[in-house]
């Protein structure tokens, strides 16, 4: 058996003309299709990337110390595109909630109108850790332009 990868990731929502509006004009992805309390969403090369579950205005919010998604990540083809991301949330009043380079790649973190953490980032060529004993625990500070 050979995994090829994951095909898409449906996130609960409260509101979903919020979340929809949030992940197409802040974050790039396109609406592709719709049914009862669903927006599905393509930023990849899959029929839908991300699908969007409307759970209604009371639904509890996550938990710190609770089972389940702890954020997801979203990759950008490079850096320009990366810090055009950062610019567009920056723009948009989204908090950034932190910047790193994980040697692996280099990210920004953010959350989503329900507070959910989402990851952009980038890939870093392997040459650059392949050597390293342990590349996921050399994080390092990551500066993008305002």
């Amino acid at each position: 058996m050979k995994l090829q990868g994951i095909n898409h990731v449906v996130l609960k929502v409260r509101d979903l003309k919020r979340s929809a509006k949030f992940y197409t004009d802040v974050l790039g992805f396109e609406e592709v299709g719709r049914r009862q309390g669903m927006v599905f969403l393509r930023g990849g090369g899959h029929p839908h990337d991300l699908a969007l579950l409307e759970v209604g205005q009371d639904a509890l919010p996550a938990q710190a110390h609770q089972v389940g998604l702890f954020h997801f990540c979203i990759t950008m083809k490079d850096e320009l595109a990366l810090i055009e991301l950062y610019r567009m949330c920056k723009e948009n009043n989204v908090k950034i909630l932190s910047t790193v380079d994980h040697v692996i790649s280099r990210s920004f973190y953010i959350r989503d109108p329900d507070g959910l953490m989402v990851e952009l980032t980038i890939d870093a060529p392997e040459e650059e850790w392949a050597h390293l004993e342990n590349p996921f625990e050399q994080d390092k500070p990551y500066d993008l332009p305002d």
